[in-house]
Parts: structure tokens; sequence; C-alpha cells
């Protein structure tokens, strides 16, 4: 019989941060979600593909002569997005100068955006500007919506293990307006965080609090729900990804599985000698495994970091009880790990046993 692989976990650290502000009858709030394909280890020289999301928020807010209720709207996003990089503490206000740059793609500076985005450019060394058009961007109702992906690169490592990165749209540039009466709008301003690791495995991460695992409910069939996993593996043989198939599912009580994805042999790159990743941009449009990274630990014989994000549509109507269990498999090494969900207003979190 296989030996079954050892699973241990590790964690990873996003900081959403949501603003809002109210009108009569309408209050419009919104947050920016930065999902980077891969949060470390970063080595020099790495590059890092960071999707840029907006979260819309906002909602009718009840009013005496009018008959709004709380029922969500749509709201619109105009001027641009700016993405401050290498941040040094929770509120960007340090940066640390020569660490990240930005890497235009293409004509327009983007690995990806939305057609209502003119490009993707530097905002001096330590920034970048994700420019709207005149039109600006339609934002539905309870809805998130990828406005663009931006590519970092890693260019110097030392003396530092964690940076951050912040996205902040223009000051008042998400407007919602009431349902019942047009005329009566609110404007505000949104902001969002993630976390970068620096360095080689084995080194000590500095992490002050626990770090989860997430899934994140985006909206609806057209902008699949967000399921994000890392751990670090231990298998019972060797693997070789590069030739070997892998498969992913989620599972609980109700729904077995809840989703369920594979990848063929051969999906793999190999970067290195003990480095393997896949990657579907696609994905986040219409579901599935967007990434995986295995690479190999320096410290520990044979043992592995997995990175995994996936999107699925059914994680909304189907991720309903908090006792949930991740499997995957690398070639004929199964990983299996089972634990209590902690439910958030839009998804799940766990922090995994270290």
């Amino acid at each position: 019989m296989k030996a079954r692989g050892i699973f241990l976990p590790i964690s990873f650290l996003l900081f959403p941060i949501l603003l809002s502000s109210a009108a009569e009858a309408v209050q419009t709030g919104g947050s920016i979600s930065l999902y980077p394909t891969d949060w470390g280890r970063l080595v020099k020289g790495s590059l890092v593909d960071v999707v840029v999301a907006v979260n819309n928020t906002s909602s009718d807010t009840p009013a005496t002569d009018f008959p709004d209720g709380v029922s969500p709207v749509a709201a619109k996003l105009s001027g641009g997005v700016t993405i401050l990089l290498a941040c040094a503490d929770a509120d960007c206000t340090t940066q640390v100068a020569g660490k990240l740059k930005f890497v235009p793609v293409g004509p327009s500076g983007c690995v990806d955006k939305l057609a209502g985005v003119n490009a993707c450019s530097a905002a001096g060394p330590d920034a970048v500007l994700v420019s709207l058009k005149a039109s600006g961007i339609a934002l539905p109702a309870g809805g998130s919506v990828d406005v663009a992906t931006i590519r970092l690169e890693v260019i110097d490592t030392e003396n530092v293990v964690q940076l951050g990165l912040k996205g902040m749209s223009d000051p008042s540039a998400i407007r919602a307006c009431s349902s019942s009466t047009p005329s009566v709008c609110a404007s505000c301003d949104a902001t969002g965080c993630t976390t970068l690791v620096l360095g080689r495995s084995g080194e000590p991460l500095g992490c002050p609090h626990a770090c989860p695992e997430r899934i994140i409910f985006r909206g609806d069939a057209a902008t699949p729900d967000f399921f994000e996993f890392h751990g670090l593996i231990r298998p019972g043989s060797g693997i070789d990804p590069a030739t070997e198939g892998f498969a992913l599912s989620l599972s609980n009580a109700l729904f077995a599985p809840i989703f369920s994805f594979a990848l063929p042999p051969g999906a793999f790159k190999q970067q290195g000698s003990g480095t393997f990743t896949y990657r579907d941009n696609g994905a986040r449009k219409a579901g599935g495994i967007a990434f995986v990274k295995i690479s190999r630990r320096d410290g520990p014989a044979d043992e592995y970091k997995i990175d995994i994000q996936a999107f699925d549509a059914g994680l909304a109507s189907k991720a309903t009880q908090p006792v949930m269990t991740v499997e995957f498999e690398i070639g004929d090494d199964p990983f299996q790990t089972t634990n209590t969900w902690i439910q958030k207003p839009n998804g799940w979190f766990v922090n995994l046993p270290k």
C-alpha cells in the first residue's frame, strides 16, 4: 500500500481593509483585494503577478420618505488605483526602497486588464498606477471585479523578511446611488493590503500572529469564489511533479466534494532543481486551479512547501458548514487535512495547527 504523505501546515497573511461612507438613502462601501500568485518565499529575480480586484459592498439604507431597505446596489469606480510596494508597516507610511520593482508587460503595461483600464505604469520607484478610462468601471451589486493584473520583480532580499503591498483608490473613487432616488448618491475610497515573504526556505518568518487559509465569496458565476491554501508536506516517497498529475478537492459533510479539479502529467513547469509551478490566469473567470507551486525546502530532506489558488462558482452555495476537508494528490501521494473553519461575512478562514 502506498504510504500516505505527512501534512505539515503553515500559514498566510492578508489584510483586507474596508471603508464606507453613508448618505441619506445609500451607503458606499468597498475594498481592494491584492492576490499575489506566489507570496513566498521569494528570492532575488522572482516574478510575481498580482491581481488587483475591487469589491463593492454598497447598499441602500432605510429612509423615512423613500422605499429603500438595505439591499446591495451597484456602484462605479473612477480615477485609478495605486499600489504601493515594499511597505514596512501596516499603514505603508514607510517603504523599503530597492526591494521590488514594477515590470511592464505588453503595450498597456498590464499582464491582464478590463476594457475600462487605460494602462498599468510605474508611479515612481515604489508604486504602480492602474489608470482607468473616463468611462470608469461598473461594479455589480455585492460583487467583485478583477480590474487588472500587474507584474512585480524581487530585486533584493537583504535585511528584510516581510514586505507589504497596499492598494488605494483615488479619493471618492467609488460612487453608488439610492435605488429609489438616483439623485441621492454617496462616494468613498477603498484600500486593501497583502504581504510578501522574502528569503530562502528555512529562514524564520517573523510572523507575529497566525496567518489563515482562505475562502472568499466574490459574487456570481461570472466571478467565481476564491480558495487559497498553503502547507508543508513530507511525501511517503519521492515525487516528481513535472511528470505526475495533480488533483485537488474540498469537501464537507453535505458535499463530497464541494469542488474537485485535476491537472494532467506535464502541467507543471520546473524551475531550478526543486521548484515546480502551474499557472492558469483564465481560472479567475472560468473556474479551476489558477496556481500551484511545489518547492523543496532547504532544511529537512524530502520536505516541500505547497501553495494553491483555485476558483469555483459553487463555493458560496456549498461551503456552508465549518468542518471542511482539503485533499490533494501529487501523483499517487495523497495528502489530507480536516479542520473547523471560521465564518466571515464574505467567506471562511482557518488557522491551521502548527
